[in-house]
């Protein structure tokens, strides 16, 4: 939305610097208030527009500051580890009103991109664009008013002051005062180290407030304009803090008012480089496209530079309210750890360098890693006196995978040997957290890993099953890595306590003919609840696929039990412990539906897989414009109450699902055998780039341009047909060494298209299909808000014989309409649970059936189809 088409060479009228001064005078008088020239937005091709929803998050975010708020243009502002402010509002009023209009009630369309937000307030009389804008590397940020009114036009700008620190850390005898000299509130506290600064160069000086303490009624000062004060440019708003007092404070004020229209460019340029330099994708899905993109954007908007602690990601952002974090605005190693997974596989090696570093310095004397850590932690004994900073089990295991990952996947021996004495002290710190010595890290000992709350969580946990396979994955991940810097003591330790504990989970959590339950307890017993909890090791290839528990915990996986039109639930509605709205009892959570992505495409469940991939792809945009919230209720589509509206991981579960499911990224395996550590080059630069691909049912082409591989970037187009595969790579500089393993629908032959070799340049291969698969695609409409679940799933679809065989699960009742590929007519099908019908086809090439559930008391029925195969191989 750019400022209604007004050219950007309309001069500042006096440079903003020397009104900042108080020093210009003309005449001895003070100088007019000076516009900010208006400068272009440009264009931006992921902009989400279109009308407000009231209450819906939106934030406009920097490395040092944000603004965190609603799309009807209240927000709070912080400039870290400092909440500045909050219930920033705007009212106007014209000649014609008594009272102002309170801009919520004017608020009609917003604008969302990664470098600012832009909010539309329409009336008869006038018009206001509010840009929120928060300069990449400042400790504050701007909204910029672009009036056109035909009236002269009051905006009234009130606030609640609070300069306050993230909790727990607090500050005491924190005061107010207008400054006329600067047009602003000054905020200060008793100690002088801590200051803010809000106000604007066209702010009256407004009726006094007491100076000795914050005001227990909002702040508000009032800005008049004549239309042609309105045509003359921007009227800027400021808002800025600092931990350096007054005097900082005021200089990091005259910055902000210093190039606004730099500042857009600088984040728009940064927005580019994350389109343009790190990995994107075109699909058949553009909903697809815009959620990948987006979760480059929410992702990179997690770092958070605070001025005591060093820059790392937050796990989320989210407006506070009457508290003092701004939704999980502060450091979380396992969150960071899990998302690092996502960023690598988009390329961002630094940021995840940068991310691995800055909580390695945070470590244990023992090795543990760090949880969370609080952005006040420099002001308290954090890590002395609070039991939080090291609360969780999980994270000193993941730590090891995540360092060992960006090794393999970035080639940057150099980082790895800086994190090696970390990683050495987090294994043994793993070690010594085996209590009954399995072979497998203990809840008992090392703290909580799935769950925090509910009922899940009892102290007679010793072993949870996430907890669990983190470790094994962390214990394969630590032999490949001591391999290849050379440490084969450590890699032979750490390959024996793999199998070790690989054995022990076998044992203990699957031999039963059942899904794998949650936990072993400390008697030998186990907890049965169905979760998504397995679907971790499932992915990392910790389970195998040949033991009965995993086969009925794949189908738990993707049965409605867990799985809802939106995610995975954490456990499943048909437990007895089941609440839908409990933290770790019931919710959908979009972190743990990344694993079931995972552990269901790596399983070879990919319909299952794709089916939570694209309900994820969804909520991208489904509440808050771009980001996904951390999550969902397990009965209707509707976040919670306590959800943090863009939370980090919530996104990586999608990316890492597009990238390292469907797209099989890094498709090496991921547990360690006997020859693939034993045999793991010594250079980074001889391990070749797997990619393991599935496309949905229907689709015919995928595109993927800038994966990187060490100092390598490969894009890769897919063309699928029914009697016919093309591959094209194209790698650069080269040589690199690529496999593309492509898997086709279950009947197909054949079952793969396996091509590869050392490429530089562009290569294509093209292979002929004796027979296609078969393909079916069910009809879903977009998701709706506050709906419950009651899209068809598809459990498994698998070649049986001369047959292929699909079982599915629906509604009670309902009927939903399949598409399938390739052609089947009507005798060829055969359903058992439920009744089906010929349709006319919408599409060439495909068939059309009806399926009917029956009805009765059951929420869903299960049924099966068997297609019988038309056709034989060429």
């Amino acid at each position: 939305m750019a400022a209604r088409g007004l050219k950007p060479s309309v001069a500042l009228l006096i440079p903003a610097a020397l009104w900042l001064s108080g020093a210009a005078s003309l005449g001895g008088q003070a100088p007019e208030p000076a516009a900010i020239a208006r400068f272009p937005h440009g264009e931006s091709p992921i902009a989400l527009t279109g009308p407000v929803r009231a209450g819906r998050y939106v934030e406009a975010s920097g490395r040092r500051a944000a603004l965190l708020g609603r799309e009807e243009g209240t927000f709070e502002a912080w400039s870290y580890p400092i909440k500045v402010l909050h219930d920033f509002q705007l009212s106007f009023g014209t000649p014609a009103y008594a009272e102002p209009i309170d801009g919520r009630e004017l608020a009609t369309t917003v604008d969302v991109r990664p470098e600012g937000i832009v909010i539309r307030y329409t009336h008869a009389a006038f018009t206001v664009d509010a840009t929120w804008l928060v300069p990449i590397d400042q400790p504050g940020g701007l909204v910029l008013l672009d009036v056109d009114s035909t009236v002269p036009l009051t905006i009234d700008v009130r606030f609640r002051p609070d300069l306050k620190l993230m909790w727990p850390a607090a500050l005491g005898g924190q005061f107010s005062y207008w400054d006329r000299d600067i047009h602003g509130y000054v905020i200060g506290e008793a100690g002088r180290k801590h200051a803010a600064i809000v106000g604007s160069p066209f702010a009256e000086t407004p009726p006094e407030q007491p100076a000795h303490n914050l005001p227990d009624a909002p702040s508000i000062f009032r800005i008049r304009l004549t239309p042609a004060q309105a045509r003359a440019g921007l009227i800027p708003i400021g808002i800025v803090a600092t931990t350096g007092g007054l005097d900082a404070t005021k200089q990091a004020w005259t910055r902000l008012f210093a190039s606004p229209a730099k500042d857009w460019q600088d984040a728009a340029a940064h927005a580019r480089h994350l389109h343009e330099d790190l990995v994107t994708i075109q699909t058949p899905d553009p909903a697809i496209d815009s959620a990948l993109e987006w979760g480059k954007v929410a992702l990179d908007k997690g770092v958070v530079c605070n001025p005591d602690l060093g820059c790392g990601l937050v796990a989320g952002l989210g407006p506070s309210g009457s508290t003092e974090r701004p939704g999980f605005g502060w450091y979380f190693g396992g969150d960071a750890f899990m998302n690092a997974w996502a960023i690598g596989a988009y390329g961002d090696f630094e940021l995840v360098r940068q991310t691995l570093e800055f909580f390695s310095r945070y470590q244990r004397n023992d090795g543990k890693m760090p949880h969370e850590i609080s952005q006040g932690a420099a002001y308290l004994k954090w890590f002395e006196q609070y039991p939080y900073a090291y609360y969780h089990a999980d994270t000193t295991p993941l730590f090891i995978s995540a360092v060992a990952d960006y090794v393999r996947v970035s080639g940057d021996l150099d980082a790895g040997r800086r994190l090696w004495p970390a990683v050495e002290k987090a294994f043994t710190y793993c070690l010594a957290a085996d209590e009954d010595d399995d072979g497998l890290m203990d809840n008992s000992r090392a703290g909580l890993a799935a769950v925090e709350t509910g009922a899940l969580r009892s102290a007679d946990v010793q072993t949870d099953i996430y907890l669990a396979t983190t470790w094994l994955d962390a214990a394969g991940s630590m032999a490949s890595l001591a391999r290849r810097f050379g440490e084969t003591q450590t890699a032979k330790q750490a390959e024996d306590v793999y199998w070790k504990g690989r054995e022990a989970l076998a044992r203990k959590f699957a031999a039963a003919d059942a899904p794998l339950p949650f936990a072993v307890l400390k008697n030998g017993t186990t907890q049965g609840a169905s979760t998504v909890w397995p679907a971790l090791g499932l992915w990392r290839g910790h389970l195998t696929a040949k033991l009965p528990a995993v086969a009925k915990t794949l189908d738990e996986l993707a049965s409605p039990g867990v799985a809802s039109d939106w995610g995975a639930r954490m456990l499943s509605m048909r437990s007895p412990l089941y609440d839908p709205l409990s933290y770790n009892n019931g919710a959908v959570w979009p972190f743990v539906t990344g694993f079931a992505i995972l552990g269901l495409y790596q399983q070879d469940r990919p319909a299952a897989a794709w089916q939570y991939l694209d309900a994820l792809a969804q909520l991208t945009s489904l509440e808050s414009r771009g980001f996904t919230a951390e999550l969902y209720s397990g009965d209707r589509l509707r976040t919670v109450d306590a959800a943090v509206p863009h939370q980090l991981f919530a996104t990586a579960g999608f990316v890492s699902g597009l990238l390292r499911g469907l797209v099989g990224f890094d498709g090496a395996p991921t547990a360690p055998s006997a020859q693939t550590v034993m045999t793991a080059p010594a250079a980074a630069a001889d391990e070749p780039l797997v990619l393991r691909p599935v496309l949905p049912a229907g689709w015919r082409e995928l595109t993927v341009r800038g994966l990187r591989w060490r100092q390598h970037k490969v894009n890769v187009h897919l063309a699928v047909q029914p009697d016919s595969v093309r591959i094209e790579v194209e790698a650069t500089p080269g040589p690199l060494p690529i496999v593309v393993d492509l898997r086709l629908p279950p009947g197909a032959d054949p079952a793969s298209v396996r091509v590869g070799g050392r490429v530089t340049g562009r290569i294509a291969w093209e292979q002929a299909i004796r027979r296609p698969g078969v393909a079916l695609i069910p009809e879903h409409r977009p998701l709706v808000a506050g709906e419950p679940s009651s899209r068809l799933r598809i459990v498994e679809v698998r070649e049986d014989g001369d047959r292929v065989v699909a079982r599915i699960a629906g509604r009670a009742g309902m009927d939903y309409l399949v598409d399938v590929e390739p052609v089947q007519n009507a005798p060829s099908v055969r359903a058992d649970g439920a009744t089906v019908r010929a349709e006319t086809a919408t599409t060439a090439g495909r068939s059309r059936l009806r399926l009917t559930f029956p009805s009765g008391d059951a929420g869903w029925r299960e049924a099966q189809l068997t297609f019988v195969r038309t056709g034989k191989s060429k």
